[in-house]
């Protein structure tokens, strides 16, 4: 079973749950996106060296040897996913 957490699925879990909270107003889906964005700047951002790793494993170590970018591994997800997130919290003012 593969218990590692890829960078995809996590850009695009914050923006289905944003699309829960707007749906139904259960703040429950906001601290989820938080909890999730933490959990995406400390294990998947490569502060160092820009761009999000590949993939971390259950222990939260990050997977350099895939690509950072590249053919399958672009910023389409996670870039697309930040600048929605970031205009949809703006129009409903929440910071």
């Amino acid at each position: 079973m593969d218990t590692d957490k890829h960078w995809w699925p996590q850009a695009e879990a914050m923006v289905g749950l944003l699309d829960a909270w707007e749906m139904n107003g259960n703040n429950d889906y906001l601290v989820a996106i938080r909890k999730l964005w933490v959990f995406i700047k400390e294990n998947l951002m490569d502060i160092e060296k820009g761009e999000w790793f590949w993939s971390v494993d259950m222990n939260g170590v990050p997977n350099q040897e895939e690509d950072k970018v590249g053919f399958w591994k672009c910023p389409y997800h996670n870039g697309r996913a930040l600048m929605e997130i970031i205009e949809r919290l703006k129009k409903r003012q929440v910071y």
